[in-house]
């Protein structure tokens, strides 16, 4: 088979495998007593406490219903581990614990360590760099998009709503797909038409993809299967570019090894175990990993923004000396 082939093949695994797995604490018959138990004892219907809630769940608006899913959730673990059995899953996820009201401590922390990565990379770029370099304008919306995205992965982490989850996981798809349109209009940089192809492609896979997203068509797995390929083309095209010119640019190793390491730190993102002190998982440690990289892509765009700016000024130059 083709080595196109096994690309495709594997495009197809990635997209259409389902999830198998399920959440046996919450089907538990534990769970639903303590659960059921917990709202008769505690709740004016499923919002109101009937004892009010410390300032950080009001803060954050926890509902009396959502907390005593939190409290049978940790009743429900004991039991499990008090006979022996493994730890279970709820809803699809680990037991963390809360700290000031925020559901996954550990990813809260480290998505606003990349928010903050990004925002003074940005502050960076834009010191060293004026709005006339070329590709600036590129750059500084796919940092917009960054900054964006993982505002709304601190969110989510610190508060799993319905509104919140769309929000990350629709955030999280702009920016694999920005990524990948920036990587595309470096490559093919002063090519008008191909420009036009590019953009027109990107702005129609961002309403298509969102639009279903927004409306339930596609689920989290879906999603995440769908900004592996994305991230999985960005790879392969982005490592093509760097083969053909490692050569004639000395900084573009930067982006090389962007690329080899935000692949190696991913595989965290297949790990699955219970949290380390019920703080630390695979995710979070994953959102840890990302933050240190940025340094390295920002300090490729600074390159090679400069780099652009001078080819192109010589470029300018040799054509007026012809011309006199």
């Amino acid at each position: 088979m083709s080595e196109g082939r096994w690309i495709f093949v594997l495009i197809l695994q990635i997209l259409f495998i389902a999830n198998t797995t399920g959440s046996t604490g919450d089907r538990s018959q534990f769970y639903s007593l303590c659960l059921s138990k917990c709202r008769d004892n505690n709740c004016v219907g499923d919002e109101d406490f009937k004892v009010q809630p410390s300032v950080s769940l009001r803060m954050l608006l926890w509902s009396c219903k959502e907390d005593c899913s939190y409290s049978c959730t940790w009743e429900t673990v004991n039991y499990f581990t008090s006979h022996g059995l493994k730890v279970p899953q709820f809803h699809g996820k680990w037991p963390f614990i809360r700290i000031f009201g925020c559901q996954e401590p550990a990813s809260v922390i480290f998505s606003l360590l990349n928010l903050c990565a990004h925002v003074t990379m940005y502050w960076k770029f834009k010191r060293k760099l004026r709005p006339n370099e070329p590709m600036f304008y590129i750059w500084t919306y796919f940092s917009m998009i960054c900054i964006h995205g993982w505002f709304w992965s601190s969110v989510f982490h610190a508060r799993d709503t319905s509104f919140t989850e769309v929000m990350d996981y629709s955030s999280a798809f702009v920016m694999v797909l920005t990524l990948l349109y920036c990587m595309l209009l470096r490559i093919t940089y002063k090519n008008n038409r191909i420009f036009a192809v590019i953009t027109s492609g990107y702005l129609s896979t961002l309403y298509t993809h969102l639009s279903h997203l927004w409306s339930g068509d596609i689920n989290y797995d879906y999603n995440m299967k769908f900004n592996v390929v994305i991230g999985f083309l960005t790879f392969i095209i982005t490592m093509i570019w760097w083969h053909r010119n490692r050569k004639r640019l000395s900084y573009i190793y930067l982006i090389g090894w962007f690329n080899v390491l935000t692949v190696l730190v991913t595989i965290l993102e297949v790990a699955d175990f219970s949290p380390i002190f019920w703080v630390f998982d695979a995710h979070s440690l994953w959102h840890a990993s990302t933050a240190p990289l940025t340094v390295l892509l920002y300090r490729f765009m600074i390159a090679d923004c400069s780099y652009l700016r001078i080819y192109y000024s010589k470029l300018t130059l040799d054509i007026d000396h012809h011309i006199r």
